[in-house]
């Protein structure tokens, strides 16, 4: 299905949330360039531009903890090893990707693929139900940012109410929390002139820790969703239901088979090499007077032989004939 699999993904995230195609555009600001994408039999489209979409929609690939290109690269590395993929020229060829631009891609420290090479790769990997589209945040994630946020608003309250301040609104603390958001809270802090140095000290801290709670909780649950993911595709292995990834193990298999054979034949090969500088470095060594006998014996060999051959070349009755 190529690129427009992922389109209808976001497309159908769009529909469960009550986003409409228009609002989404309207958040990444560029609505001229994002709309026409839904309509497009294959859209053209980066990893990363892609991954803010997600992000814009309040979404995130199942078992990738942020929306980042390097987590979801790294998630596809963890699918290669689970599925005992480690030939990359075999997977380059089941994908049909060069195997270069693979092999850079899958090392590059800031990777961004097109939607078309990662989709390839996800369809030769048969991790199609791994890269689904789930919440930022799943439920107990959200329990926890709304129990951090309230309780943050009511330590603030107590700060203020001790200095007869003003109560400031404060964002929930949450793992993938924007550095504006970070920001908002910073200022809103800082605005809060009444509260004493120390009031606003032990405010900070209180937040850094709801935040690494949060933070913790939501790593605990992606992991569960990895873990979630492997058993089904072990599953999935066991039953021998994926064709594709049949293929490309017995791909891998068959380039293994070659270059164990490739191996043999230049091992045997640097046997013989091994022994022919061995024979000319012994010659080498030898004295001109050694060079010499080795020759005089050589040409007695000779004559000897000739005479040998001659001789039993001879009919039963050549002696007696007259000379």
């Amino acid at each position: 299905m190529g690129t427009r699999r992922w389109i209808l993904n976001l497309e159908s995230w769009l529909q469960t949330t009550g986003l409409s195609k228009e609002e989404l555009a309207a958040r990444t600001g560029h609505s001229d360039r994002v709309l026409p994408l839904f309509s497009q039999p294959e859209p053209n489209l980066t990893l990363d531009q892609y991954l803010d979409l997600a992000e814009k929609a309040g979404a995130r690939f199942h078992g990738v903890i942020v929306n980042s290109n390097v987590m979801v690269i790294a998630r596809l590395k963890e699918i290669m090893a689970r599925e005992k993929i480690s030939s990359i020229s075999a997977l380059a060829r089941i994908a049909d990707i060069n195997r270069s631009q693979l092999s850079t891609m899958l090392n590059h420290p800031d990777p961004n693929p097109t939607m078309e090479t990662f989709d390839r790769l996800v369809v030769a990997l048969g991790a199609e139900r791994d890269f689904v589209l789930v919440n930022l945040r799943d439920q107990a994630v959200e329990q926890a940012v709304a129990a951090g946020n309230e309780e943050m608003r009511t330590a603030v309250a107590a700060k203020q109410q001790e200095a007869r301040g003003h109560l400031h609104v404060v964002p929930p603390p949450a793992p993938t929390a924007s550095p504006d958001e970070q920001a908002s809270y910073r200022r809103a802090a800082e605005n809060a002139t009444r509260l004493s140095e120390a009031a606003l000290k032990e405010l900070r801290a209180k937040y850094d820790e709801l935040t690494k709670r949060v933070a913790s909780l939501h790593a605990a649950n992606v992991a569960l969703e990895k873990q979630r993911d492997d058993q089904a595709a072990e599953i999935v292995r066991l039953r021998g239901q994926n064709a594709t990834l049949e293929r490309l193990r017995a791909e891998q298999a068959a380039e293994i088979g070659r270059l164990t054979q490739d191996n043999l034949v230049y091992q045997a090969q640097h046997q013989r090499d091994l022994q022919r500088i061995a024979s000319l470095s012994a010659v080498q060594d030898m004295s001109v007077g050694e060079k010499v006998l080795l020759g005089l014996g050589g040409v007695a060999l000779g004559v000897g032989i000739g005479v040998a051959w001659s001789r039993a070349t001879k009919g039963p009755d050549d002696d007696d004939k007259p000379r």
